[in-house]
């Protein structure tokens, strides 16, 4: 693993790497000058976890980690992760349950760090919902954004599709400029009987008509939901049509909009009651 991670000597490791990740699983890297990732095991927040005792000393050590990681780097970060600390959208959008992915303790530990050192976070990228959305809150006055990513698998009624984000360096920025959605028709591809093709499907700037993908800017698009501008519904398109060919039930733009710009129930149940929402899904907070 180690040796992958340094590809040819071009990523540099902090001296306790191995004991870091060999205990629980995560570590940072520099990739460059003033450019590094902070790879987190959020399974360690996971609100699905069942030995919540041995699980709590792992998710407060890596959250002190965390937040003396990023204390210390130089320049900017990247932060990646496999369950993002949003609602679940899959469970919003397959089951119509709002259910969080995260316990909340760990969750508001996050929030604290990140509040404490946003400025040097460019991204945060996550995966486990198996679709590409975004999600940001406004917080005392601090934006608070997220994106996850979808799978090349095709389990949970999914076509596979894969993202790629583009960031722009300069000498004192790392810019999150795109997000580019490559997706494949299986089923289209099986029934030719032929080698599936990934093609770029949308990019995230160019339908939302951003040139550069900052949380404050996704914040203002997120509103246009409501309005079901172009834009948007040409990005909810995709949740009808990444599932081509089966049964997935769809959810309101009252909901999606709630769920894009807030990360705990208590918030999401907030908006849609704002709303006057009669079709409340069901509430699980763990």
């Amino acid at each position: 693993f180690e040796p992958a991670i340094i590809r040819g000597g071009r990523v540099t490791l902090p001296d306790n790497f191995r004991e870091i990740f060999m205990y629980g699983g995560y570590y940072s890297a520099k990739l460059a000058d003033k450019f590094t990732v902070v790879s987190l095991n959020t399974n360690l927040f996971s609100a699905g976890v069942r030995d919540q005792e041995t699980q709590r000393g792992y998710a407060v050590s890596h959250l002190q980690w965390l937040n003396e990681t990023l204390e210390a780097v130089e320049g900017r970060v990247v932060i990646i992760g496999h369950i993002p600390p949003t609602l679940s959208l899959y469970n919003l959008y397959q089951k119509k349950v709002a259910k969080v992915s995260w316990r909340l303790e760990y969750f508001e530990k996050f929030r604290a760090v990140f509040q404490r050192h946003h400025e040097k976070v460019t991204a945060m990228l996550f995966g486990h919902e198996h679709q590409d959305t975004f999600v940001v809150e406004k917080n005392s006055g601090i934006d608070m954004g997220t994106f996850t990513f979808p799978s090349v698998s095709p389990v949970y009624s999914g076509q596979p599709s894969y993202c790629i984000a583009v960031a722009k360096k300069t000498d004192q920025e790392l810019q999150l400029k795109d997000i580019f959605t490559f997706h494949t028709w299986l089923d289209y591809y099986q029934t030719l009987k032929t080698e599936p093709k990934f093609l770029n499907y949308r990019s995230f700037g160019e339908i939302l008509h951003l040139k550069e993908l900052t949380p404050g800017d996704l914040h203002n698009k997120s509103k246009n939901i409501i309005e079901e501008s172009d834009e948007m519904r040409t990005f909810m398109a995709l949740k009808g049509k990444i599932y081509q060919g089966r049964f997935v039930p769809m959810i309101s733009q009252h909901l999606y909009y709630c769920y894009t710009t807030n990360f705990n129930i208590a918030a999401f149940i907030q908006c849609i009651e704002e709303f006057g929402y009669d079709g409340k899904p069901y509430i699980v907070n763990s």
